[in-house]
């Protein structure tokens, strides 16, 4: 008996993430004592949800509380930029509030401040607050944009992790309860952002600690707790197929939990982590990584692949020797490997077909499953031939596509921009001077939607803007039209619009014949209209 496409993605991501379990498990060398309590006390808080919420609900929530508490899962910056999506919608609102940053040791607040009145650089301030020494993770890049939107919109953050080296996790949650008092005393009226690890505040932990001292200072505390990506209720509402188009759940409690990303995704963005500290990135290790992506993706399409399949070189950000094998290989003139030595500066991950070369930016799932789908495009169809610019405009809009629905397949939580996130971006760069290096943004924006409306024309776009501006203008908006296609042929397959051989078929076809690229484009995009998106924050 066959199953649906949806079961059978359960069921692969299950098995990965049993494994992924172990292999975590087995990473940890010493285990704090304590932890398996604190831990279980944590999953008791977030084992069942109640009903399926939506962000508007939690953020009216939030407006109602004068302390929330937000979690955090270190390694993923999913996690970062949700909530700084939750940040985004509360200045929309005009609210007061302040942030509190597990990040930072309460000890470096005047580097915070001295950083944010321009006293002392980015780099100098990255130096002072010891960030890799404290935290192992190298977290600068996932943060960030926070500290980046804060600055700008004037809104004060707070280093609350307060203990003692090698403090036991109750400790750190009555120390880090201490400066949340403090800092609710020097900010009357303002709402406070609580953004720590997620198994702090579990209403045991850190809420429990906050209360109490509250109490004792008759301070007033209304809080709520934003838990994030619960196993738990993931496996549930997946088994009811509602994981795809659920953002929020409200708990039994009252409280909320974000389910922006799949439990597997949250694994191996510690996993990646692991293999980078212990130096073990390396040509093997990416290899290996990349091949079970390129397996996963072609078995759920029934895509057979012959031996080529290992003749594929991986390279990442840290191997210095891919320019040199590039060069070596003699297959390149120097315009082309100062094409991509500025796609490498732009930190793009991509698949060259000549060589058979992977460039992987970051070690993220979603770039290394983008690629992998590019790599099974590749063995499927042949090395691309020269095209027309009107037909290689259609085709890597169809290329990207792939690729963007093969990451899905690993990661379905992944997000793309749509036509209203493009009109509302316009809409913003219209209503500001456009800074140099949001210039090509502001362009791809105004291009898709001049595309969208030939679209809606059913005719090709001849006209010479986009194919005239140079490649960085063709690439981008190829991109963002792929990845808009991809995504719905995802919610399409999911839906049964499309079936698994549909898709297996864009794998092997060429597209070779002129006018064949749009014609395909134009078919597919016309039958998925229909595929429902998920509304996500």
């Amino acid at each position: 008996m066959s199953i649906s496409p949806r079961k059978e993605l359960l069921n692969i991501q299950k098995k990965i993430y049993r494994y992924n379990q172990k292999v975590i498990e087995s990473s940890i060398v010493v285990n704090e004592p304590g932890f398996s309590q604190y831990e279980e006390r944590y999953r008791k808080n977030v084992r069942k949800y109640k009903r399926i919420s939506s962000q508007n609900e939690m953020i009216n929530s939030i407006l109602k509380s004068n302390v929330v508490y937000i979690g955090d899962y270190h390694t993923c910056n999913q996690s970062q930029r949700s909530f700084l999506r939750i940040l985004k919608s509360l200045i929309s609102k005009k609210d007061k509030f302040i942030i509190g940053l597990e990040l930072i040791h309460e000890k470096f607040q005047d580097e915070i401040d001295g950083y944010f009145s321009n006293k002392i650089s980015e780099k100098t301030f990255i130096n002072r607050i010891k960030l890799k020494e404290h935290w192992v993770f190298d977290l600068w890049e996932n943060f960030k944009p926070i500290f980046d939107f804060s600055k700008y919109h004037k809104i004060k953050i707070y280093g609350i992790d307060a203990a003692d080296p090698y403090s036991c996790l109750l400790d750190r949650d009555k120390t880090t309860a201490k400066v949340l008092i403090e800092m609710i005393k020097k900010n009357p009226g303002k709402r406070v952002l609580v953004f720590i690890g997620d198994l702090h505040i579990a209403l045991s932990h850190l809420p429990r600690q906050v209360k109490e001292i509250a109490k004792k200072e008759k301070i007033h505390i209304k809080d709520l707790v934003l838990f994030e990506n619960s196993e738990s209720i993931y496996w549930q509402l997946a088994e009811k197929g509602s994981d795809d188009k659920t953002e929020v759940v409200q708990l039994i409690d009252g409280n909320y939990c974000r389910m922006h990303t799949p439990p597997v995704v949250c694994q191996q963005s510690y996993l990646n982590w692991l293999e980078h500290e212990e130096g073990e990135i390396d040509y093997d290790d990416a290899k290996s990584s990349f091949l079970s992506f390129v397996n996963r993706i072609s078995s759920f399409l029934r895509i057979k692949l012959g031996p080529e399949q290992d003749n594929v070189e991986v390279f990442t950000s840290g191997d210095l020797s891919f320019l040199k094998k590039l060069r070596e290989t003699k297959l390149f003139d120097k315009k082309e490997i100062e094409t991509i030595k500025k796609q490498i500066l732009s930190s793009e991950s991509y698949y060259i077909a000549r060589t058979k070369y992977v460039y992987l930016a970051n070690l993220s799932v979603n770039h290394a499953a983008e690629e992998a789908s590019h790599f099974i495009k590749n063995l499927c169809s042949g090395v691309e031939k020269p095209r027309d610019l009107v037909d290689a405009f259609y085709a890597n809009i169809l290329h990207e596509a792939l690729g963007f629905f093969g990451s899905k397949i690993i990661n379905h939580k992944r997000k793309c921009f749509h036509e209203k996130d493009f009109k509302q971006l316009l809409d913003y760069f219209n209503k500001t001077l456009v800074p140099e290096n949001r210039k090509l943004e502001e362009q791809t924006a105004s291009m898709v939607l001049e595309f969208k409306k030939y679209e809606q024309k059913g005719s090709p776009l001849k006209y010479g803007a986009v194919y005239n501006q140079g490649m960085d203008l063709f690439l981008s908006v190829t991109h963002a039209l792929g990845y808009m296609l991809g995504d719905r042929l995802y919610y399409g397959l999911m839906e049964g619009i499309v079936t698994k051989k549909d898709i297996k078929t864009m794998f092997y076809d060429p597209w070779s014949e002129p006018g064949e690229a749009y014609k395909v484009y134009m078919s597919l995009s016309t039958k998925l209209q229909s595929a429902k998106i998920p509304n996500r924050m």
